[in-house]
């Protein structure tokens, strides 16, 4: 078992107890350990996908596991602003009905977006308050992205033939005078059923792992920012008062009072993770 998967199994154990401590009204301790859980779950996945390196954990992650998200939209950014577009020689080889799709800066400009607010956020979160709008917001969106999405199979189906069909015409066209060429597309564009249903099936097959993914990373992430900030104070009395943390964090506390719901969301995350990523 190598550490990503330690990490994984040590976040399951911390999850486990966070139950027993909540129902043994201890509190402070089940909020501190619902926030190892979550670090220890994103650090997981950081090392198991190569975001970060088991060095970085105790220095260049620490207890902000939200940086891992950071770290990982960077990279994103930067493979995307590598990106320059159809090179200038060979413009007309592009089929004419997917020039000017791309969407690359519009994912760009989505992924500088969605860093920023997590950065932002980060900042914010430092004094530890969360309000009640923001937790109704953040369970209302986490609820949204539970749901896979739906298809409608037909239109689908018509829609990548069309555009399988049409880029085979090209490279023909394009290449009119290879015989090679014009034999493969003309036999590609004769089995274009068959192929059509695989690229159906690999589409939805993706589009559903993208929503699964994109469950486990809103949780994290927001867990993450929500949590971090109570590391230390629920266990460790403050220095600027007489407040303890078995005081300070009690049923009345707004994280307290959703401790069940983020259980139950976090249970949620490791199935999905195993289904994505494999046990």
């Amino acid at each position: 078992m190598n550490i990503s998967e330690r990490l994984f199994e040590t976040a399951i154990q911390d999850l486990n107890s966070v139950e027993i401590l909540y129902n043994s009204k201890q509190y402070n301790i089940a909020l501190f350990q619902l926030q190892q859980s979550v670090e220890k779950f994103v650090k997981s996945f950081g090392i198991k996908t190569e975001i970060i390196k088991p060095k970085d954990i105790a220095t260049k992650i620490s207890h902000l596991p939200h940086k891992v998200f950071t770290r990982l939209y960077q990279s994103q950014i930067e493979e995307l602003s590598k990106y320059k577009g159809t090179p200038l020689l060979i413009p007309d080889m592009v089929p004419p009905h997917q020039r000017g799709k791309s969407k690359v800066k519009e994912n760009l400009k989505g992924i500088k977006k969605l860093r920023s607010e997590i950065l932002s956020n980060a900042e914010l979160n430092k004094n530890n308050l969360v309000e009640i709008d923001d937790l109704k917001k953040f369970f209302k969106s986490a609820e949204e992205l539970e749901n896979e999405p739906t298809f409608k199979d037909d239109k689908l189906f018509a829609d990548i033939k069309e555009d399988f069909v049409k880029t085979n015409e090209h490279f023909i066209e394009y290449f009119k005078g290879d015989e090679n060429i014009k034999s493969i597309s003309e036999d590609l564009i004769k089995n274009s059923d068959e192929i059509t249903k695989n690229k159906v099936e690999n589409h939805k097959q993706n589009r559903i792992r993208q929503r699964k993914f994109g469950y486990i990373s809103y949780v994290w992430i927001n867990l993450s920012l929500i949590t971090s900030p109570h590391e230390q104070p629920t266990r460790y009395p403050s220095n600027k008062n007489d407040d303890i943390p078995n005081s300070l964090y009690n049923e009345n506390h707004i994280l307290i009072k959703h401790i069940p719901e983020f259980i139950e969301m976090m249970r949620k995350t490791i199935t999905r993770y195993n289904e994505v990523y494999g046990k």
